[in-house]
């Protein structure tokens, strides 16, 4: 449906561009909360599958968790300071930085590949190649076919059935395909991050530090990211204030 259909409104059409950018703003925002829950669940994955296969607390194993971890702490941390310098709307709501937001964002996309990786090198091929169920349950095989299941003597190979079968549903399923995608591109690709990151920063002033530094300026201020720089266009909010002040002139 098409709503505005080149007639221009001036209620609406000076804003149009500016939903759009801050749905995909709102969405990145969204993300850095689900998308730290969902490296979460997959280091949860990694360290119980190392613990069953026996080879929990060794060195590799404990780098390549942290890794996940890691990652879901930054992205975590990323969207709760977005929040924390965010900017009151005159509808109400709050902008989060919108720097912040995209970093978060964007580092959670580019490391979801390589959390899947983790996993799948901590649980081995089984997660791809076990038998059907029924197999476990078979009068004749099904015996064998469970005590092969053991690996570590203190873990029940009931157990590590079920675990292997929960990391074969997130890990190399449908629904682990979409999720994997969706980590990626969701709320916007890590390219459009980029351009966001890139159009907002105040790179000239960044470049003093160097100039400085260099010998090439004498004199520095001190630098603090600019307010100008942190929020999605405090321009456009600032229209909105200017016409919410205008409207509540006009009623009184």
């Amino acid at each position: 449906r098409v709503f505005l259909n080149g007639h221009a409104d001036h209620k609406q059409t000076p804003y149009a561009g500016f939903l759009a950018l801050m749905f995909a703003h709102y969405h990145r925002h969204s993300y850095t909360g689900c998308k730290a829950a969902m490296s979460e669940v997959l280091a949860s994955a990694a360290a119980l599958v190392s613990e069953y296969n026996g080879i929990e607390g060794t060195s590799h194993v404990k780098d390549k968790i942290s890794h996940i971890l890691g990652t879901a702490e930054l992205v975590f941390a990323a969207g709760e300071s977005s929040a924390l310098h965010s900017e009151r709307a005159p509808s109400g709501t709050q902008v989060p930085d919108e720097i912040l937001t995209n970093a978060g964002r964007k580092l959670a996309g580019e490391r979801i590949y390589e959390e899947y990786k983790i996993l799948a090198d901590l649980a081995g091929g089984l997660i791809a190649a076990l038998p059907f169920l029924d197999t476990f349950y078979n009068k004749e095989v099904g015996p064998l076919a469970m005590k092969y299941m053991q690996r570590n003597p203190r873990v029940s190979p009931e157990n590590v059935l079920k675990c292997f079968k929960g990391i074969e549903c997130i890990g190399c399923s449908d629904i682990a395909g979409l999720l994997q995608v969706a980590g990626l591109h969701g709320g916007g690709s890590p390219q459009m991050e980029t351009i966001a990151m890139m159009g907002r920063y105040p790179l000239e002033k960044l470049k003093d530090i160097a100039k400085y530094l260099f010998g090439i300026k004498k004199n520095l201020k001190r630098y603090e990211r600019q307010e100008d720089y942190t929020v999605t266009p405090r321009a456009m909010l600032e229209k909105f204030r200017k016409a919410l002040i205008a409207k509540q002139k006009r009623e009184q």
